[in-house]
């Protein structure tokens, strides 16, 4: 089976909502202005859409509690666009406030705009004040769009490679893990180093989704966003600016490096800490 993803590297405005709402948008617009230019088939379409970690506020800690209020809409804004160009949307983050608990929380949103599963943020980075910002999740996420199953993560996550590890534990085996992240450039080449030791070790396609830019005081985000192939080569890889990655994930490669190298049937632990749920999105509205 095969799906088109698009993943947009953006650099968001500290603080500012209305302002990144604007620049998605114009994003959207951009990709599906030019599909004869970020596309080999005009008439090709994304199936899936991903956004990076806080595309809503940037990475400022300090003004997640602040904001959440106001973050809520991001939902709704994500439905609308999800309904507009008919694609499913796999949200980035933004943070919600619920039962007075703020979280860092990836939504996901089918073609009908309904928001069917959410995932909240599990390792939380401490030194950049996060931890104390936001509460931690505890449970991992494997969504299950159109036939293609995905095991979600944002940021610090992709320093845990456990949590990757028990997504390959469920009987719904992800065909492609994926970071959003709002990533520091100082660090850029763990990112890739790590986004490539998760694909092989995982036998998956990954995902990891940077933002780009100005972050604050000359700390910038990374950027350089890249796609992994289950054997560890980049797909594609993006560079400082904003831009897409639009490219098409197959699992009948997933399936055929998984049963020419049975690494995975070969592991001898199989409880990593964590217990995923798994979600089929298709038919499914938690609101």
């Amino acid at each position: 089976m095969k799906k088109n993803i698009l993943a947009i590297q953006l650099s968001a405005v500290s603080a500012n909502f209305a302002a990144n709402c604007a620049k998605v948008s114009s994003l959207f617009d951009k990709f599906y202005s030019n599909l004869d230019i970020y596309t080999k088939d005009s008439k090709s379409r994304p199936d899936i859409i991903f956004l990076p970690e806080v595309w809503t506020l940037g990475w400022d800690t300090a003004c997640f509690q602040k904001y959440a209020e106001e973050n809520e809409a991001a939902v709704g804004f994500l439905s609308n666009l999800a309904k507009k160009y008919n694609t499913n949307i796999v949200g980035g983050s933004y943070i919600r406030k619920t039962d007075n608990v703020y979280r860092n929380t990836c939504p996901v949103i089918n073609r009908k705009g309904e928001l069917c599963a959410m995932y909240d943020k599990i390792h939380l980075y401490s030194p950049d004040g996060e931890a104390k910002a936001v509460t931690a999740g505890n449970t991992p996420l494997i969504v299950n769009i159109e036939g293609l199953k995905i095991g979600l993560s944002i940021c610090y996550d992709i320093r845990f490679p456990e949590l990757f590890r028990s997504y390959m534990t469920n009987e719904n085996k992800p065909d492609m893990l994926v970071n959003l992240s709002a990533w520091p450039k100082t660090r850029r080449a763990q990112y890739e180093a790590m986004a490539k030791s998760r694909a092989i070790e995982n036998q998956s396609y990954f995902l990891a989704l940077s933002q780009t830019g100005l972050i604050r005081d000359d700390i910038y985000n990374s950027g350089y966003s890249l796609l992994v192939h289950p054997m560890g080569e980049s797909v594609a890889i993006l560079n400082e600016d904003e831009g897409f990655i639009y490219e098409v994930i197959d699992t009948d490669i997933t399936d055929n490096v998984r049963k020419t190298y049975p690494n995975l049937l070969n592991r001898r632990v199989n409880d990593f800490g964590f217990h995923p749920e798994y979600i089929e999105t298709e038919n499914r509205c938690l609101r």
